[in-house]
């Protein structure tokens, strides 16, 4: 058990030294903000940026670090699309194309897969429709235990398709403590997201 823990926090400074060395980070201050050009944020606190994401050029955002917490958001993916860029280490993978055609379930479907490639468990917690971006959009939550390092974590995201292109904020953070803590805050921003048009 001790030598699992060990690997574990091993493989979570490894990532924390990969991210420090290859991912710009800056301040996102409270206020109006646009990600992706497209989709307008108003803020009511600070968050860190990392602008390419965690290797896969999906922006993310995170208040207490990337490994512990992650906001992130996916604008305006095309039919064809994979939601997300392969990191180098899965360029092997087959990549995970959105489908205009896709119903919330299938959506759900293609995040679950994402987030358990590296043998990750998903379980669905909650699948409802809610309004996002100003139309019909979807809201779902789920429990993932990450295998990296065992942790038991929590996400949320919303997410809509307009025109044939999807939009979705994902959080995800541990389940004890950190994403109840943000979980109002992330709720907040999402309700408030607009498409700039």
């Amino acid at each position: 058990m001790k030598n699992k823990n060990l690997a574990g926090l091993l493989a979570a400074a490894t990532l924390v030294l990969v991210l420090s060395g290859c991912a710009a980070v800056s301040k996102v201050s409270t206020g109006d903000a646009l990600v992706g050009d497209r989709m307008a944020l108003k803020l009511d606190t600070s968050w860190n940026q990392f602008e390419r994401g965690l290797g896969n050029d999906t922006p993310t955002w995170t208040v207490e670090g990337v490994t512990i917490d992650a906001l992130q958001f996916y604008v305006g993916i095309k039919d064809g699309q994979p939601i997300a860029k392969l990191p180098d280490a899965a360029k092997n993978q087959k990549p995970l194309n959105f489908k205009s055609s896709m119903q919330a379930a299938d959506v759900v479907a293609l995040y679950q897969a994402m987030l358990t490639r590296d043998g990750s468990s998903f379980e669905l917690v909650k699948l409802e429709p809610a309004e996002f971006l100003g139309g019909k959009g979807f809201r779902f939550e789920y429990a993932l235990n990450r295998k990296v390092d065992d942790v038991p974590m929590r996400g949320l995201a919303y997410g809509t398709v307009q025109k044939g292109e999807l939009f979705v904020i994902h959080y995800s953070a541990p389940r004890l403590v950190f994403f109840p803590r943000y979980q109002a805050r992330v709720e907040t921003l999402a309700r408030g997201a607009k498409l700039k048009s």
